[in-house]
Order: structure tokens, then sequence, then C-alpha cells
């Protein structure tokens, strides 16, 4: 995975309000822009942080070689956005909608993803490591070798993913939908019994000790 390629001096100096295709080249930025509305936006060699960005929508934002720290977005709507070596850092993204993304060296590390929108993502090089991802949709997201460290997924839909060659480790995967996906995926012992439980639940098998039969 290739990190971030950031300028060694970046610009502190306010930029230019996000509106259709404003380009953010080369800078530091924090500050409120909750609700902000613009399409097109692009933002290369930026560093973003402590910013809020709650609810805001941006149609087909462009990030590359991009860090983001501490980065409020909970509900923001990001379809279609296009992410090349970024890297996301203890940010909150609940509910944030990034269906039909497209991720290629990219790395959320934790970070608060419960309720996001992943569905039809599309992606190479992918890195979930520390985050809460309970209830993320992923169905129909094709994100093979995508890396699952320590996360919790819990009650996640993977309906017609495609994570061949990746991995959940040390992760949580109660009430994990749509197990029959994993094809492929690397996981740790721990998470055999859990894994085993939610294939049978999908395939129908009823598990009858007999004692019922025997009284």
């Amino acid at each position: 995975m290739l990190p971030p390629r950031l300028p060694e001096s970046l610009v502190d100096d306010e930029p230019a309000p996000l509106a259709e295709e404003v380009v953010w080249e080369g800078l530091r930025v924090t500050g409120d822009h909750n609700g902000v509305e613009a399409a097109y936006v692009e933002l290369i060699e930026c560093l973003l942080v402590d910013m809020q960005l709650t609810a805001a929508r941006l149609d087909r934002p462009e990030m590359r070689d991009c860090r983001l720290e501490r980065v409020e977005a909970s509900g923001a709507l990001l379809a279609e956005a296009r992410l090349r070596r970024v890297e996301m850092i203890g940010c909150r993204l609940s509910g944030v909608d990034l269906g039909a993304a497209r991720f290629v060296d990219v790395r959320f590390v934790d970070c608060r993803l419960d309720e996001v929108n992943l569905r039809m993502t599309k992606g190479e090089r992918v890195e979930f490591e520390g985050c809460d991802l309970r209830g993320a949709e992923l169905n129909e997201a094709e994100l093979p070798g995508t890396r699952f460290l320590d996360c919790d997924l819990s009650g996640a839909q993977l309906a017609k993913a495609d994570l061949r060659g990746g991995s959940i480790v040390g992760s949580t995967i109660d009430e994990l939908r749509g197990v029959q996906q994993l094809r492929g995926v690397t996981i740790d012992p721990m998470q055999v019994i859990p894994l085993g439980v939610r294939l049978l639940d999908e395939l129908g098998v009823i598990v009858d000790d007999g004692d019922d039969a025997a009284s």
C-alpha cells in the first residue's frame, strides 16, 4: 500500500470555499464546512485536521495524496468519490454515503464508520484498522484483498460482495450478514465459531440435540 505523498510544507492560508469544481492543493485545512454542497471538488496533497463536514454533500469528489485527521463528516454524501493514496485517522464518518466510490491505496485507522454505505464500491489495496463498521453496507462491493484488523463488523451486510484474498483478523463479526461471500478470505481461529453459526443460520440448517424427540 502506498501512503499519501504530502509536500514537506503545506499552506495554512484560508482556502477558497468548497464550491463547484474547486481545487485545493498543498493545503492544511481545518474549520467548519458543515452542510456545504458542491460537485467535482478536487483535493490534492492536502492535510485536513479537525475539520467539520457534517451533512455535507460533495458529489463525485476526488482526493489524491491526502491525510484526514479527526475529521467529523457524519451523514455526509460523498457518492462516487475517487480516493487515491488517502489515509483517514480518527475520523467520524457515521452514516456517510460512499456508494460506488473508487479506492486505491486507502487506509482507515480508528475511524467510526457505523452505518456507512459502501455499496458497489470498488477498490485496490484498502485497509480498515481499529474501525467501527457496525451495520456497514458492503453489498455488491468489489474490494478484493481488503484487510479488516481489529474492527467491529457487527451487523455488516456483504450480499454479493467480493472480498477474496482479503483478511478479517481480530474483529467482531456478530450478526454479520452474507457470510457466504467470505470465500477466499482469511480469518483468525477466534472467529471460526461465530462465523460457523452465522453460516449455518444463513443456510437454514437447524441444530437439534434430539432431546425433544427423546422425551
